[in-house]
């Protein structure tokens, strides 16, 4: 019986870890301005990974944010690079996807109309198997 125990706990653990899903998962900004509460990049995806940056105020702040992606899998690479506009203290809905890569290095700047610097992410990432690795 113990021996059926421990082999059902080991299914469980296996199909856990090779079923790990991305979403949910964030990555935190350094956050360089006391009005800003939260902000970062969130990462979803099951069969393909989706990043969307985002940025919290306590005020109804404006400005610019730059989004930076390159991504590697074996000898291939991509980067996607986007700069827009914000407003209200919200970055919209920008969304980049990046497809099964293994590596990801990604930078996000978030700067205020006057261009002081609000929020920065610079972090590579391992993607495997579903699982992150910051």
């Amino acid at each position: 019986m113990i021996g059926k125990s421990l082999l059902a706990t080991g299914l469980l653990l296996f199909s856990s870890a090779s079923e790990a899903s991305m979403n949910g998962r964030t990555i935190n900004g350094d956050i360089l301005d006391p009005r800003i509460a939260a902000c970062g990049v969130t990462i979803d995806g099951d069969g393909g990974v989706f990043l969307r940056p985002f940025i919290e105020t306590s005020h109804e702040l404006a400005g610019t944010y730059r989004f930076a992606i390159s991504s590697r899998s074996g000898s291939n690479s991509n980067t996607t690079s986007q700069t827009n506009r914000f407003s209200d203290g919200k970055l919209g809905s920008s969304v980049v996807g990046i497809g099964r890569a293994s590596q990801a290095s990604i930078e996000l700047e978030v700067t205020e109309a006057n261009g002081a610097a609000l929020c920065r992410v610079k972090t590579d990432i391992d993607l495997d198997e579903g699982a992150i690795r910051l």
